[in-house]
């Protein structure tokens, strides 16, 4: 694929920046390429024309190149050609002479890296969001008393995938486990340690353990993992039949619970240390909500604002959920809309429940 710089305005359809050019085996320049010797043309007249090489060759190409001066160098990293640099003076400009060939291989060499490195950064995030979206939850599940809305919005200014999560994981009883997390970091490492993560809460939650036991076991599972990769936590445990709620946080934002009544609290989780650094336990609060409650669980990038304190960016956000929507999905997206109307962001994820429980004579699985 072709980058073009040129001082003429009139660059034509051949050299477009991002065209791309296929140099089959075999060819002059799939030849040039496995040499990696530069080639310098000091006077590119009708005779070096005819000998261009036929993937080159074109009115474009012979309308810029023709009584230029020329340099080829190879773009080398780690052992193998990338690519090459073309670099041409203008007829009235002094030709390229031997001792210029060290400056523009001192220029192709510090292309190459950067090259370099943008591919592996290009394969690493593409590998990330990949990982990451074959973990994270698809349509919300259909549940007993439990309505369910969320969204995942990767971040704006990055390429790189965050560590966010977010579960919705049913458990006997009717009762429903609402979990989510933020690994620290960005990348493949961040992504990988999420799934890791997320795995074994779905699997610690098939225990039924209490939200507080779930999470120091969860701690524990994070000191084998080899890494020193933090990550914060909350876990809720609803039961839609008494309208009980069990929540622990290992350092994560507190959940906004708004009443039927349109009353908001910021609910006082106790906060233990994040998931990774070891020996720690987990407090739990107990709480009593009343059917079509409304719980909003978030990673910092919905509130997180410059200059603005996050527990009172929490409590505007609990009186914004207040306002009258269709549905719970209408609810979620106003809610995005509202909190980042120009769409720059850090990663954003936002688990809703509606807690509308179920009578209490209603059959237990």
């Amino acid at each position: 694929m072709a980058a073009v710089h040129h001082e003429d305005l009139d660059c034509r359809e051949e050299l477009r920046p991002g065209k791309t050019f296929v140099y089959t085996t075999g060819t002059a320049m799939a030849r040039f390429l496995a040499e990696i010797e530069p080639v310098l043309i000091p006077h590119v007249g009708d005779e070096v024309l005819q000998q261009l090489p036929a993937e080159l060759d074109s009115p474009a190409a012979r309308l810029v190149l023709k009584g230029s001066s020329v340099l080829l160098v190879h773009l080398v990293a780690h052992g193998g050609a990338l690519g090459f640099l073309v670099f041409g003076r203008k007829p009235d400009r002094p030709a390229f002479v031997a001792a210029d060939l060290t400056a523009c291989e001192e220029v192709a060499e510090r292309a190459a890296v950067a090259l370099h490195n943008a591919r592996i950064h290009s394969d690493e995030a593409t590998a990330s969001a990949v990982l990451q979206r074959s973990l994270l939850p698809t349509p919300p599940p259909r549940l007993p008393g439990v309505e369910i809305a969320y969204r995942y919005h990767p971040s704006s200014h990055t390429t790189q995938v965050g560590g966010d999560w977010f579960d919705v994981i049913p458990l006997p009883g009717h009762r429903v486990g609402l979990v989510i997390g933020d690994v620290a970091g960005h990348g493949l490492h961040a992504a990988v340690v999420m799934g890791q993560l997320r795995t074994a809460v779905r699997t610690l939650a098939t225990l039924d353990l209490p939200p507080g036991r779930l999470l120091a076991q969860l701690d524990a599972f994070a000191q084998h993992l080899g890494h020193t990769q933090l990550a914060t936590c909350l876990y809720c445990v609803y039961d839609p039949t008494t309208g009980r709620s069990a929540l622990a946080s290992a350092g994560h934002l507190p959940p906004v619970l708004v009443g039927p009544d349109g009353s908001n609290d910021l609910l006082k989780v106790p906060v233990g240390a994040p998931i990774g650094v070891g020996s720690v336990t987990f407090d739990t609060l107990e709480l009593l909500t009343d059917p079509g409650s409304l719980l909003l669980l978030c990673t910092d990038g919905l509130v997180e604002t410059r200059g603005q304190d996050i527990e009172e960016a929490l409590h505007a956000l609990g009186r914004r959920l207040t306002a009258q929507h269709s549905s719970l999905e209408d609810t979620c997206e106003a809610l995005m809309r509202r909190q980042h109307p120009e769409g720059h962001h850090d990663d954003i994820t936002v688990l809703m429940a509606r807690l509308n429980g179920i009578p209490c004579d209603s059959p237990r699985k």
